[in-house]
């Protein structure tokens, strides 16, 4: 996860800046790009903040966390995993023909994470949900813990990394 791209977005008149360890902070409150960015991902500046993006070098969102504690938003941006975020249910976003989601499935039962899933090909609500949180992208397996905490089709040691936690999951 280290080698992933980190945004955070906060509003400076509720929450203290981010640490430095988020590369780009984005303050909602002087910059309306940001609002509208966020809006189009289906969240909002007044509930879902402070937010955490992780992505790849090519500009691919690989880690959407939301609603995140000082503590959190510190261990999720240096590449700590969820320790320390609470994580209850887990869903998997899948589709029967997909070797990533096949493999994903696999890192979570060899860590003894209970998990539900839903294959989007048979659910359009969940199809849609993917594709407005991933940014317009059908990206299986989309991992969504509780409601806080998406991961986009993470390979298996950056999943293994997020399991690594204090949150019960593993």
């Amino acid at each position: 996860m280290n080698s992933l791209e980190c945004r955070v977005y906060y509003d400076s008149t509720q929450h203290a800046e981010p640490p430095a360890a988020c590369g780009e902070r984005l303050d909602v409150h002087t910059d309306p790009e940001a609002v509208q960015f966020l809006s189009q991902l289906g969240l909002s500046p007044r509930t879902d903040l402070p937010a955490v993006f992780l992505s790849d070098p090519g500009g691919r969102l690989r880690i959407l966390a939301v609603r995140l504690a000082p503590g959190e938003l510190k261990s999720l941006a240096a590449g700590r995993g969820l320790s320390g975020i609470p994580t209850g249910r887990l869903l998997v976003y899948s589709s029967d023909w997909c070797p990533d989601c096949r493999r994903a499935k696999r890192v979570l039962d060899e860590a003894e994470t209970p998990f539900d899933e839903i294959n989007i090909d048979q659910n359009p609500q969940a199809e849609a949900m993917v594709l407005e949180r991933s940014g317009g992208r059908r990206v299986v397996p989309t991992l969504r813990f509780d409601d806080r905490l998406w991961a986009f089709n993470p390979d298996p040691p950056m999943l293994r990394r997020l399991l690594r936690s204090d949150s019960g999951l593993e």
